[in-house]
């Protein structure tokens, strides 16, 4: 893609935008960065600009807009009437990320994971498989490092790989991006305050196999039927996985659950559950796609096995942090909408105690409920959606305890008294933080201290 003496404006200065901005200014563009909060909330992000572009800060100029040659969106930008107005005067409006695709090496292995759920876990895994090989690789995206920082570096070569969370917000904005192997996991009800309706939102996911050709592989969720119609829809080869049904040909459980198998063109593969260390079903069908993705890729067995063995769950996704009276407490602060708790106790290897609540996003919790009454010992709640979820729960006419907890402190303490010896006390709040937190991170780091402040004991499986 040509950039030198073009004008682009970046548009959002949060990690993407600001490597963006970097990244064309060294190729030589005229690069303007518009975002609307002021300059002193964005002292960090303008010191790593270091003067390579025009700033345009604490609100938009729509002739900046009109004048562009190309604009570049940050994720999560919404539909501003400027980008309207610049894409009837012509401007090309692009995502990050599809900046990054036109730049890099078109015989790179670029593998990229979208889904409601289990995107970072899937993502990770993968990177770290794809790494045990020893090749060249770049694992980032929507996770860490901005994709456009691929371009150029160790993995931007034949045969490296460049292993990318896809979101759906960087997605409304692709135009090209083309993934050798594309991982559609699940979707479910979320980001409806952006979309409005799931058939819009499901459109915007499955992006991911809009573009690709014959020859590339796009793996999809046999239990899903919007990610099913996605990948279908594309010219990739289709290969589905599933944890609830025998597959011919994909990725699926044995049927004593204790193997994933993987059915190829050149025959079966099976790898023992027993190597991975983090639980629960979803987690199950985030190994079984990326172990797909990686075979189809051409990463051999060995390298699989090796990584799978080594990985650990990321920070706040299902996170054992500490044990006390034989009660293990896992940290799934990240567990931010329903389909990803109801996914996290579907198969959880222990009867739980579920802490959760926050602030509401409008979902149906009837799916968490459903989960809970297979698995629950009881559930406190907390925050704003107390209210709304104890009513679901209601409902439900569900027989175990529901109880309200002050804060994550007190929640903590009265989890501890509900469980029972060889329980789960399990912190998958089904809402955002924002009522009580900082963000997710945030709340699982205050669940940790409310853990270690009863008594438990550090624990981690390494």
């Amino acid at each position: 893609m040509k950039l030198a003496g073009r004008k682009v404006l970046v548009l959002g200065l949060a990690r993407s935008g600001v490597a963006a901005a970097r990244f064309l200014a060294a190729r030589g563009a005229h690069v303007t960065v518009t975002d609307r909060a002021p300059a002193e909330q964005l002292a960090p992000a303008l010191a790593l600009l270091d003067g390579c572009a025009t700033l345009e800060l604490g609100g938009h100029q729509p002739d900046s807009f009109t004048a562009a040659d190309v604009i570049v969106v940050s994720p999560g930008v919404p539909e501003l009437p400027e980008l309207t107005l610049a894409r009837r005067a012509g401007v090309e409006v692009i995502a990050e990320v599809e900046l990054a695709f036109r730049c890099l090496h078109e015989d790179a292995l670029l593998l990229a994971i979208t889904g409601t759920n289990g995107k970072s876990t899937t993502t990770s895994l993968l990177g770290e498989i794809c790494a045990a090989t020893g090749t060249p690789t770049f694992c980032g995206g929507n996770l860490g490092n901005p994709l456009i920082e691929a371009v150029g570096g160790p993995a931007d070569r034949p045969g490296g790989f460049i292993v990318a969370e896809i979101a759906g917000f960087q997605l409304e904005t692709c135009t090209s991006f083309r993934p050798k192997v594309a991982v559609g996991l699940n979707i479910t009800e979320d980001h409806l305050d952006r979309y409005g309706t799931m058939d819009v939102y499901a459109s915007i996911k499955n992006r991911v196999f809009s573009w690709q050709q014959p020859g590339d592989h796009a793996i999809a969720n046999a239990e899903d039927a919007r990610v099913v119609a996605g990948a279908r829809a594309s010219r990739a080869n289709v290969w589905e996985f599933s944890s609830a049904r025998d597959l011919a040909a994909g990725a699926c459980l044995s049927p004593a659950r204790d193997e994933i198998v993987l059915r190829m063109e050149h025959g079966e593969e099976r790898y023992a559950t027993g190597l991975l260390r983090i639980v629960g079903t979803h987690n199950l069908e985030n190994a079984m796609s990326a172990f797909l993705a990686a075979r189809l890729a051409g990463v051999p067995p060995t390298a699989l096995r090796l990584a799978a063995q080594s990985f650990r769950p990321l920070p706040h996704r299902m996170e054992l942090v500490g044990e006390l009276d034989d009660i293990r407490f896992y940290d799934d602060s990240k567990g931010t909408n329903v389909g990803a708790v109801a996914a996290a106790l579907d198969g959880f290897p222990r009867p739980v105690v579920l802490i959760a609540g926050g602030k509401d996003k409008g979902g149906d919790y009837a799916p968490m409920v459903a989960a809970l009454v297979r698995c629950a010992r009881a559930v406190v709640l907390i925050g704003e959606a107390t209210p709304i979820i104890a009513a679901a729960l209601a409902r439900a006419a569900v027989t175990f305890p529901v109880t309200h907890a002050a804060d994550l402190f007190d929640a903590v303490r009265i989890a501890h008294a509900h469980a029972r010896a060889g329980d789960a006390v399990v912190l998958s709040p089904a809402c955002s933080s924002y009522d009580m937190f900082q963000n997710f991170e945030h709340r699982g780091r205050v669940f940790r201290e409310a853990v270690f402040a009863i008594g438990a004991r550090r624990l981690d499986l390494a």
